[in-house]
């Protein structure tokens, strides 16, 4: 096939990009681990509730996969460019068999992290949506469907003929299922949870001076989702295209699920810290120097109402889900 990339050169470049990746996935789990547990940090504002410690630790298991992830697809380059480098079929002999154990481990991996990363999204649908299990309802039917395709597909390896490709008919219509509905997944949940705070901002910007908190974790959740969407629509796309440069793209994909689930983390993180420091040396707003409630300027209002009120303390403020993203 013309600009057909040579499965020698495609395994090497797949294993070089997801090492690079995995250079920042450590930068960004140090830092979310660091804002976290350091003192310096913990000190300011910082409640460890349930959902805080369920985000640490899906991280931590995130950065563990993606770490073994990474050894494994080293182990494989030592395997067959070192060690069967003068075997029948050379580096491509050994690395292009699917039926190795190796290989069906590196992929349960990766379809282990992309199925964790899907439901770490859709439980922060959840609590953003006051856990409304009819939200979460489709995208949870869409997870379990993705489950049953990745893990049929490493299920299939040791039974499938030794020469056969990636691109073999037993496999192609369940990996092009999976690779979609990962694709779909992350547009849907990154759609509810950014369509939830925003009527969140919409409903109370009347009273909010200048663009508030929460346009601007509808950013962040935007932004960081991207890095994902990208790298698996185009691994999608190169799949149903039969080209061997998917190799590069499945590859990356499970650092990159563990370094959006970070950097969304660790910004918001970031951002409710700069807020609690504003908050506790009792920031004002500049320009009608009106002090603020929670993370929000108010405007000014003259009010005399009298009136009742029963709390609710068992629903979350807008603060505690959103630290909990």
């Amino acid at each position: 096939m013309a600009g057909q990339l040579s499965l020698e050169k495609t395994f090497l470049l797949a294993a070089w990009i997801e090492g690079i990746l995995y250079g920042f996935l450590c930068c960004i789990f140090g830092a979310t681990m660091y804002i976290y547990f350091s003192s310096m940090y913990s000190r300011i504002g910082s409640r460890r509730d349930r959902h805080t410690t369920g985000m640490i630790i899906i991280s931590a298991i995130m950065f563990f996969i993606a770490s073994f992830h990474l050894v494994m697809n080293g182990f494989r380059l030592l395997r067959g460019y070192a060690d069967e480098r003068l075997a029948p079929g050379g580096p491509v002999g050994y690395l292009g068999v699917l039926r190795k154990w190796d290989h069906i481990l590196k992929d349960t991996l990766y379809a282990t992290q992309e199925n964790l990363g899907s439901a770490a999204a859709i439980y922060r649908c959840w609590v953003l949506w006051n856990f409304d299990w009819r939200i979460i309802a489709l995208p949870t039917i869409l997870l379990f469907t993705n489950i049953a395709a990745g893990y049929v597909v490493c299920g299939t390896y040791p039974s499938i003929d030794p020469t056969a490709s990636i691109f073999n008919p037993v496999l192609l219509q369940w990996i092009k299922t999976f690779y979609s509905i990962a694709v779909v997944l992350n547009v849907m949940t990154t759609g509810l949870m950014s369509y939830r705070i925003w009527i969140a901002h919409k409903n109370s910007a009347s009273y909010i001076v200048g663009k508030g908190r929460l346009i601007s974790i509808i950013r962040i959740l935007i932004e960081s989702a991207a890095l994902q969407l990208i790298v698996e629509v185009v691994l999608l796309a190169l799949y149903t295209a039969n080209l061997n440069a998917q190799y590069i793209l499945l590859e990356c994909v499970t650092p990159t699920v563990a370094i959006t689930f970070n950097t969304i983390t660790l910004r918001i993180k970031l951002q409710s810290e700069a807020m609690a420091r504003s908050r506790s040396m009792g920031y004002t707003d500049p320009s009608n120097a009106v002090q603020t409630i929670g993370s929000l300027p108010m405007k000014r209002l003259r009010v005399n109402i009298n009136r009742e009120t029963d709390q609710d303390t068992s629903e979350a403020s807008y603060d505690d889900k959103t630290n909990a993203v």
